[in-house]
C-alpha cells in the first residue's frame, strides 16, 4: 500500500482505471493504438524522464533523458525526406499543437513578414496560435 495516499485516493484510483478500461473498449474516432502492449514500457515510469534541452546538445544539468532516442527519431524522419546528412536537427513534440506552435514560431523567425494561410481544415489549434 502507498503510505501517500488514502484509502479515499486509492479507490478512486481503481474508480479511474475501471472507467479508463471501460472507455478503451470501445474507442472510436480518435487517432491512437488502443492494442499496443505497454506493459514492456513500464519500468520506465519510475524515472523521472524529462526530455527538456535540445537532444544535440550534450552538456545540460538534467541527465534522466531520452535524447538517444529522440535523436534516432529525428534520424529516421531525415532519411525520409532526403534531408541533407548533419544538416538537420529537431526534436519530438507531445502533440500537435506544440509541433505547430514550433513551426510558427520558426517559421516567424525565418520570414518575420511572411503571412500564414490556413483553411478551417487546419488543425484547430492554428487559429488558437
Amino acid at each position: 500500500m502507498n503510505k501517500n495516499l488514502s484509502p479515499k485516493d486509492l479507490e478512486r484510483l481503481d474508480l479511474l482505471e475501471k472507467d479508463l478500461h471501460e472507455s478503451s473498449s470501445h474507442l472510436l474516432g480518435y487517432p491512437c493504438t488502443i492494442d499496443f502492449d505497454y506493459s514492456l514500457l513500464s519500468k520506465f515510469l519510475k524515472y523521472p524522464v524529462n526530455n527538456v534541452g535540445d537532444a544535440y546538445y550534450s552538456g545540460g544539468t538534467y541527465q534522466i533523458n531520452t535524447h538517444t532516442f529522440e535523436r534516432e527519431v529525428n534520424d529516421f524522419f531525415a532519411q525520409m525526406f532526403n534531408a541533407p546528412s548533419e544538416d538537420y536537427w529537431g526534436y519530438i513534440t507531445n502533440g500537435s499543437t506544440e509541433g505547430n506552435l514550433y513551426g510558427l514560431y520558426l517559421a516567424r523567425q525565418l520570414y518575420p513578414l511572411g503571412i500564414v494561410n490556413f483553411s478551417e481544415d487546419s488543425h484547430y489549434s492554428i487559429q488558437k496560435i
